[in-house]
């Protein structure tokens, strides 16, 4: 099996691991704020711990800039769609922040100098098709949902095309571990801003330990650990391949919601989960074009 192949596999796991956060979101009673700072926090400090243990922790003075950048990138994107969360539908601030493989389509030759084949084009329109399919957006649309849902878009784009040559450069360990500590500090005043909300009340509750597991599972597994190997194949992978892969994690929330919450997809969301997972085949399979395949998995650079 070809090293880009297993770059693949594993984003496609990673992105349908994160189709299992809104499950965590619906059931912990905090406020976006919290869960933000919290997912920061938690999935930082063990990377943090890792880089100081293993003695890779030096970061090159001349990326210091890009990586802050990067965190203040992070903080935005997540900042503005949980604002559209809040603001207009699920559904359709799901299928607004999925335009971004349509921007990595666009802009990474010119940024990356990574072709574009045909065969992406139509993969990265059948994926969009899948997940409009998948969230059926319908009624609810806001303007403040929809600026802040083309917001969470854009900056997720801009995300990957400039985090990929800073991930080749000092590898997705060093990256998740700084860029995650960044977004976290940025997300702290908000959430203190927010205790207010917090149901303190609840906190003497046998299902306060639930929600702490949660919290434990949702900041170390699917932001700590999955991030170090986001960016160890986003540094692998085309950026309009790693968009088009991404589609997994909307499309997986569907099989999630039906094991865990017995919501059974109807037709339309199984042929759009299945047209998602053809996208992701074809462009898995595409012979790599530009800049981005020829390098190996970097993890701590």
């Amino acid at each position: 099996m070809s090293r880009r192949w297993i770059a693949a596999l594993v984003l496609g796991a990673v992105s349908a691991s994160w189709g299992t956060i809104p499950l965590i979101v619906r059931d912990v009673e905090l406020p976006a704020e919290q869960l933000v700072a919290a997912r920061l926090w938690l999935g930082a400090i063990p990377l943090l711990i890792w880089i100081t243990a293993r003695r890779v922790h030096h970061l090159p003075r001349e990326e210091m800039p890009r990586v802050v950048a990067l965190g203040l990138i992070l903080a935005g994107h997540w900042a503005a769609f949980f604002w559209s969360l809040k603001t207009t539908t699920v559904a359709i601030a799901l299928v607004l922040v999925y335009l971004a493989p349509v921007l990595l389509a666009a802009f990474a030759p010119r940024i990356l100098g990574e072709r574009t084949g045909a065969r992406t084009w139509v993969a990265v329109a059948v994926a969009l098709i899948g997940v409009v399919l998948v969230a059926r957006p319908s009624e609810g649309a806001t303007v403040a949902g929809t600026i802040s849902g083309v917001i969470a878009a854009a900056s997720l784009a801009v995300l990957i095309l400039v985090g990929k040559p800073v991930a080749q450069r000092i590898g997705g360990l060093r990256l998740a571990a700084y860029e995650h500590s960044v977004a976290a500090v940025v997300m702290t005043p908000w959430a203190i801003a927010a205790l207010a909300r917090v149901p303190w009340e609840r906190a003497g509750n046998p299902s306060a330990l639930t929600d702490w597991w949660q919290l434990l599972i949702l900041g170390v597994l699917l932001t700590g650990i999955t991030g170090v190997l986001y960016w160890m194949t986003v540094s692998r992978l085309e950026a309009t391949s790693v968009g088009v892969i991404m589609y997994f994690e909307p499309a997986s929330a569907v099989i999630w919601a039906a094991l865990f919450l017995q919501e059974t997809p109807g037709p339309s969301a199984t042929l759009g989960v299945a047209l998602v997972v053809i996208a992701g085949v074809a462009v898995a399979v595409e012979k790599p074009g530009g800049t981005g395949g020829g390098l190996a998995l970097k993890v701590s650079g």
